[in-house]
């Protein structure tokens, strides 16, 4: 057969595709007489994509009985999520706030698998330090706790930025090791309480370099 006609179905032929190694997707488009006018697939971007369009015109071929046009398949390549990469980021469990009778106090509670660290801050009551502030500290702490000897994080800027029609919290750390100093910037849009999002954005500014540290025996 030398027609681009769907004799097995487009199902079946989609399912051919999906056979082809690097397609994580695909979806075919036919006209009222069943011809394909488009086949559009989502690859991985570990394999040539020319590699990839052969691939499909070869199995189309020889096992649906299909003969395509190149030009009518589409192609779009995505990066695969670095699992490994994941599972070496804290998450943010747990921010909680209480009340003392001198003041508040912020614990963050921090996850890495299986793992915990915890953090604390607390102010006066009346004094310029806010639920924010405490929370970012809190979880400076518990950064600290995660890493060990490996360095340390330090809180050099927190500050509340409305961007566009988002409120957000932007921070500025300090990364110290062995006596050199990296900056580290991070962001959070505040869609929950202050001192959540103040978190947020503190692990958002520290997440890439404790991947780095993590996965380097030599940081």
């Amino acid at each position: 057969m030398t027609s681009d006609a769907l004799p097995t179905g487009p199902l079946l032929l989609e399912q051919l595709i999906y056979q082809v190694r690097g397609v994580q997707a695909a979806r075919l488009i036919t006209d009222s007489q069943g011809q394909i006018n488009e086949i559009h697939v989502v690859g991985t971007a570990r394999r040539n994509p020319k590699q990839i369009v052969r691939d499909i015109e070869s199995i189309l071929y020889v096992r649906g009985g299909v003969r395509l046009d190149y030009r009518k398949i589409s192609l779009v390549q995505v990066a695969e999520r670095d699992t490994t990469a994941a599972r070496r980021r804290l998450q943010l469990l747990d921010v909680m706030t209480s009340a003392l009778e001198a003041g508040t106090r912020v614990e963050v509670r921090l996850a890495l698998q299986e793992r915990r660290f915890e953090g604390a801050s607390t102010g006066k009551s009346g004094g310029e330090t806010s639920r924010s502030l405490l929370a970012a500290a809190a979880t400076i702490e518990a950064l600290n706790r995660a890493i060990g000897a490996r360095g340390s994080f330090r809180l050099e800027r927190l500050q509340r930025q409305p961007l566009g029609e988002l409120d957000t919290f932007l921070t500025h750390l300090s990364f110290v090791l062995e006596g050199s100093l990296e900056a580290l910037l991070g962001v959070s849009i505040v869609r929950e309480d202050e001192a959540t999002a103040a978190a947020r954005a503190v692990l958002d500014a520290a997440n890439r370099r404790v991947e780095r540290l993590l996965s380097d025996p030599n940081p």
